[in-house]
């Protein structure tokens, strides 16, 4: 429901064909395909365990060594949201109402700098009316324009940060997103942490902060890397008391270089990390208040 090129029970089909016995589906910043993926896991016996990834800013990543024009978005994921109303997804769907304002802008830009792109064509990209619009499909809207000449360039040239029309958004600090999914019931991983540019010790502190807001894990099987690389990060997890978690980060074609599963570098998340996700959201279930 954000930037995949799979439905979510099309996601739960494919997953279904490659063999697995379980799949997190954790679209940025939207619950909104949870339900659909966990009735198809159902029928086609897989489970589905109902997520979210939360982009987050990192105000002051440039007191950790680097400038504030470079620094990177943290990603939180969420597992195991519940599917009834919930603080969690109330806090997206505020999330949803500025992204839905960004990407008005983004269109204007992107008209002010001769490119004819209407609000509609990219949302009609996105799945029609009421879809969730991310830059992934503006990217494919700029190539059919041919105003860039590959998806990457469109992000290159246009929408990655600092771009010409790149557009900041609404987002949480880490610890506030924590503290939401705490208060749902849901589970906090860190995503990718080698995507934080940050030095071992220095990513070590960062994780301690984030555990003093409620952190219960760290991903350490990332399809993009392969597991000896991310040794460093399941030791940090380990150390820290923390369940490691992973996933192939798989986005369908619109990031055709990850499969399903595995990702890039066919890394498999351990049956333990489901194990330990579960017993975490059993553990907050049962937390007082």
């Amino acid at each position: 429901m954000s930037d995949g090129g799979d439905s979510p029970a099309g996601l739960v089909t494919k997953a279904a064909a490659a063999g697995l016995a379980a799949i997190a589906v954790t679209d940025h910043d939207n619950d909104a395909g949870c339900a659909e993926a966990v009735a198809a896991g159902r029928q086609l016996d897989v489970e589905v365990i109902p997520g979210v990834e939360i982009s987050c800013d990192i105000a002051d990543i440039e007191d950790r060594g680097f400038h504030p024009s470079a620094r990177p978005t943290m990603h939180l994921l969420g597992y195991f949201i519940p599917l009834s109303d919930n603080p969690l997804s109330a806090a997206l769907a505020e999330l949803q109402e500025a992204r839905l304002w960004r990407n008005h802008v983004i269109v204007k830009r992107l008209n002010e700098l001769g490119i004819p792109v209407t609000f509609e064509e990219v949302e009609n990209e996105a799945g029609g009316p009421g879809a969730q619009i991310g830059r992934p499909h503006f990217a494919e809207v700029l190539v059919r324009h041919g105003a860039v000449a590959d998806y990457q360039s469109a992000f290159d040239d246009y929408l990655a940060k600092g771009a010409k029309a790149y557009i900041t958004r609404k987002l949480y600090r880490p610890g506030e997103a924590t503290e939401l999914m705490i208060e749902a019931g849901v589970v906090p991983v860190l995503a990718h942490p080698f995507t934080l540019q940050l030095g071992l010790d220095e990513l070590g502190r960062f994780v301690d902060e984030l555990v003093e807001a409620g952190l219960k894990g760290i991903e350490g099987y990332h399809g993009d890397l392969t597991e000896l690389e991310q040794e460093p990060y399941r030791d940090i997890g380990k150390r820290k008391g923390l369940i490691v978690s992973g996933g192939s980060d798989y986005h369908g074609d619109m990031r055709p270089d990850r499969a399903l599963p595995g990702g890039k570098c066919g890394v498999n998340v351990p049956q333990e990390a489901l194990d330990e996700l579960k017993s975490a959201c059993a553990a907050l279930a049962g937390a007082p208040g």
